[in-house]
Formats: C-alpha cells, sequence, structure tokens
C-alpha cells in the first residue's frame, strides 16, 4: 500500500512540475524546513524544493504562479490525510511560486503538541497537470538525505502553559491599535491578551468555575462563520464550549470581523483553534481568576 501511494505522490508531483516551464524536468515540488527544532511563536522559514537557502521573496522572477497553501501535519499521518479539509491538518500559510518554481514562505509556529511534523500542500494551479488532483502530504521516507532531514520539524517546547504572543500578522485595514495573531487568511485579536494571559475578576466565575468570555477573530472573504474548539492543556477538563459567533466590522476594514462567544469550563492553559473550511489557527492562553 505504501509503494503504491509512494508511486501515486511521486507521479503527481512530476506532473505538478510540467506546470512551471522554467523548472529542470528532474525537478519535483516538495517543501523544506529552514532549520529542523522548534518551539511555538518562533519563526520558521519553509521553501520549495530548488528554492536556495539565501533566497528572498524579492528575488522572485515574474510571472508569479497561483498560491500554494501549505499545512503542517503529523509525519504520523502521512498516509491517514487526504484531504486539506482533514482537522488534524494546521495552516500555515501560503506562498507564491515564480516563474522558476522557486518560493519560501515564513510563518510563526503554532502550539501544536510536540512530535515531528511535516507539510501538505493544495496547489490549484497544479490540477491541469496532474489529471485534477491538487492536494498532496509529502512523505519524508521517500526522500533522500540531506533532504530527508530537512523535510521533517521536530516541535517541542519547555513551556508549561506555551501562551501565544502577537506576530504583527495583521489583516488588510484593520486597526494598528489592536494586538495581532494571524496566518494570512485568518487573524485572533489579541488586545485582551497580549501577554498570552486572560485575567477575568472572581465576579465573572460561574458557580461550576466556567468562565464566559467573547473573543474576536478576522476571517477572509468570502463571509463565513469561524468555528471555534478548544481544550485545556495543563489538566483534566471538559472541552470549550462554542456558542456562535456575531458579524461586526471595524472602521475601513475589508475583512468580516465576527465576535465568538466562548465558555472556558474552568481556569487554565487552553489551546483554542478557530477554522473556516480548510483554513484554521490555533493559540494558546492561560486563563487567570483574579
Amino acid at each position: 500500500m505504501r509503494r503504491l501511494k509512494r508511486l501515486a505522490v511521486l507521479t503527481f508531483i512530476g506532473a505538478v512540475v510540467a506546470g512551471f516551464a522554467a523548472v529542470r524536468a528532474d525537478a519535483a515540488l516538495f517543501f523544506l524546513f529552514g532549520r529542523t527544532t522548534a518551539a511555538p511563536n518562533d519563526r520558521l522559514t519553509v521553501r520549495m524544493g530548488g528554492t536556495p537557502a539565501n533566497f528572498t521573496l524579492r528575488q522572485r522572477a515574474r510571472p508569479f504562479g497561483r498560491p500554494i497553501r501549505l499545512y503542517l501535519v503529523p509525519n504520523a499521518l502521512v498516509e491517514d490525510v487526504h484531504s486539506r479539509f482533514d482537522a488534524r491538518l494546521q495552516f500555515v500559510g501560503a506562498l507564491v511560486p515564480d516563474r522558476f518554481g522557486r518560493g519560501m514562505l515564513t510563518f510563526s509556529v503554532p502550539p501544536l503538541d510536540a512530535s515531528d511534523y511535516t507539510v501538505a500542500a493544495w496547489c490549484p494551479g497544479c490540477a491541469r497537470y496532474s489529471h485534477g488532483r491538487t492536494f498532496y502530504v509529502q512523505d519524508p521516507e521517500q526522500f533522500v538525505e540531506p533532504y530527508r532531514s530537512q523535510a521533517l520539524l521536530r516541535l517541542a517546547t519547555t513551556q508549561a502553559c506555551p501562551v501565544t504572543i502577537p506576530n504583527g500578522n495583521r489583516p488588510p485595514r484593520q486597526p494598528r491599535n489592536l494586538s495581532w495573531y494571524g496566518n494570512g487568511l485568518l487573524w485572533a485579536a489579541l488586545s485582551y491578551t497580549p501577554d498570552g494571559v486572560y485575567t477575568v475578576p472572581q465576579d465573572r466565575v460561574g458557580a461550576d468555575g466556567s468562565i464566559g468570555a467573547k473573543l474576536f477573530w478576522v476571517t477572509s472573504p468570502p463571509s463565513r462563520v469561524p468555528t471555534v474548539t478548544g481544550q485545556r492543556l495543563d489538566a483534566p477538563a471538559p472541552p470549550l464550549q462554542f456558542n456562535g459567533a456575531v458579524q461586526g466590522s471595524f472602521s475601513g476594514a475589508i475583512n468580516p470581523s465576527w465576535a465568538t462567544r466562548l465558555l472556558f469550563p474552568s481556569a487554565g492553559c487552553w489551546r483554542l483553534t478557530a477554522r473556516v473550511r480548510d483554513v484554521s489557527l490555533t493559540y494558546v492562553v492561560n486563563v487567570v481568576v483574579r
């Protein structure tokens, strides 16, 4: 089964490369990490195979291709993930290749479980060269060294609660006086938690220890309601309750914004994930009662 999948993937990436007329015939569409270990909040670069390590976006040559969406996926799930809508994928951003098939993306490492991760890609511009196929998960086992090790990212953290800090990725024409954390297609307004701590007074804590909150997100057009899930990392607890979202707007904004009604079952270290179709954004907040 694994051999058949390998042949299918190699056929796909070989066909994809045909879409970049100036790329060598023996090239293949694959992605390499700038470094192989990282922790949440680190800035990390991933580049297309054949893109020099010292390449910069200013060196791209027109014309540019269609954006390729990139996701992190646990390496243990390479055989199991077959769709960009699989909730086990973590969207990290999109890169735009140039006419030579060179491209790179720098992103904030999301607070995922400690594990080894590889890259999954959705490439709409590849369909005409791959019999309609646009999604694949790269398997590092197919790579030879030194590329095999560069195709894997080991994610770990020494923090008990790896809270997320703003990364400055701001939605188009959104207020600059807010603290933002985003990935280019989905953003969280961290104004209430710029240091990763969400502080609430005792009188906002329910008799059962639960804490209501209204947290804000901005999505990309078209307007779709984000769903939010969450789990406590530092102790057992029921999952976060998502009680819907109300659409709002900031003055001059061109992207839909949402106020999501959430209920934390308890104080503690919580990891939240907002999702709109295949695009997801995850951050960690420490909920503290004063």
